[in-house]
């Protein structure tokens, strides 16, 4: 899979939208769509759109630039940059786990400084 289309795949995800979602935003078909995710395509016409939608620049979606948080991730030495890059380089399934154990540990520690 080519990097425009992963970054859309993982930009997508990151807002809890479904293909079909991004299809009616662009208004293109949800096969349409599908080769931008598989790389069967590169989506020059919706360009624009997408990096608006995902605040991102078009070099990004295109792969010709690292976005900020990769940068500083990679310059990182200390152990939450350490952290940060073990996460990206999750699976999808890894990230999920991550992602739904992190929000349960923050509501919890959010419901205990709550004054009741």
């Amino acid at each position: 899979m080519d990097i425009t289309a992963c970054r859309l795949r993982e930009l997508r995800k990151a807002k809890h939208m479904s293909q079909e979602d991004m299809a009616k935003y662009l208004g293109i078909t949800r096969t349409a769509y599908n080769k931008y995710e598989s790389g069967v395509i590169q989506p020059t016409r919706k360009l624009r759109e997408l990096s608006a939608l995902f605040g991102v620049s078009a070099d990004y979606l295109l792969g010709h630039e690292e976005s900020t948080l990769e940068t500083q991730i990679r310059t990182m030495d200390s152990r939450s940059g350490g952290q940060l890059q073990k996460y990206l380089n999750l699976s999808e399934s890894g990230k999920d786990i991550v992602d739904i154990t992190l929000d349960a540990v923050y509501e919890r520690e959010n419901r205990s400084k709550k004054p009741e």
